[in-house]
């Protein structure tokens, strides 16, 4: 199939996968953007970034391809979390099962090029790579799904502000020729401190599934739920067959550990439920 032909069909897909998806209004505020100073974490989110391109060829090709045209990601979602809290917990580093990147200046037309073969869409909109041994998801910064659909400025604290959670408000930048690594911080060092996770943006997609991310997070790092987190998904989970697809997402999408914790935070709101 040709390269035009190839994101056409590509582009098709996606709009299959999104569809018409709705926005729900949660009570979500994004905190201040703000460069990190702290060397010490920027120097250990480089190193381990450098570690997770030494495991997996093709996501350093496509870095090699980013960085040669000369265009700035950044690293953003799951891995930066995790990793922030490793590094905070002095944990050992744990081998990453996927990472996000997001790029700026670039088309889908380049991403296709540079990452021929098993590419798909992802249900945000970007490119998924589900070669191992490192997973990847991609998008260029003007068409990630929320920048798009909000109509927001198609800058990095665009996409920090379109963040859904505060756990996951944060970019890693590597470092990138002569530009050194840093980090942007929008609420995710604070979650973290505060052991307490909320909305960040005000609008939300796939709530069902987003209640199974947030009982997986809480779980995972012994998160305390913000009060309108904690409504929104009492409300879910009071709906049987709303409670039932989201332990099959977790049962499905996470790891046994994961999955377990996740149950008992989805217990506890179904116990106070229950007393009420």
């Amino acid at each position: 199939m040709s390269e035009p032909n190839a994101k056409l069909a590509f582009e098709r897909k996606r709009d299959v996968a999104l569809g018409d998806v709705a926005l729900v209004r949660v009570e979500g505020e994004p905190s201040p953007v703000g460069e990190i100073h702290d060397l010490a974490l920027v120097e250990q989110l480089e190193l381990r970034f450098r570690a997770t391109l030494k495991a997996s060829s093709r996501l350093a090709g496509l870095i090699e391809a980013i960085e040669a045209n000369g265009h700035r990601y950044c690293v953003f979602g799951g891995w930066l979390r995790d990793t922030v809290s490793q590094v905070a917990a002095a944990a050992p580093a744990e081998a990453p099962k996927d990472i996000d990147l997001v790029v700026r200046g670039v088309e889908l037309d380049d991403l296709l090029h540079w990452l021929s073969g098993d590419v798909k869409p992802t249900i945000f909109g970007g490119i998924q790579s589900d070669a191992p041994p490192v997973a990847f998801d991609v998008w260029p910064l003007h068409d990630t799904f929320l920048i798009r659909r909000l109509k927001l400025p198609a800058t990095f604290e665009g996409l920090l502000k379109s963040t859904d959670f505060t756990i996951n408000a944060g970019l890693f930048f590597p470092k990138q020729g002569a530009q050194d690594a840093a980090m942007m911080d929008g609420g995710l060092l604070q979650a973290l401190r505060s052991r307490r996770v909320a909305f960040n943006c005000g609008s939300l997609v796939f709530p069902t599934m987003q209640c199974a991310r947030l009982a997986a997070y809480a779980g995972k790092l012994s998160l305390e739920l913000a009060p309108p987190v904690r409504a929104f998904m009492r409300e879910i989970v009071a709906d049987p067959a709303r409670l039932a697809e989201v332990r099959q997402g977790l049962a499905k999408f996470y790891p046994g550990h994961v999955a377990d914790a996740a149950e008992r935070v989805l217990q506890e709101l179904i116990e106070v439920d229950n007393e009420n």
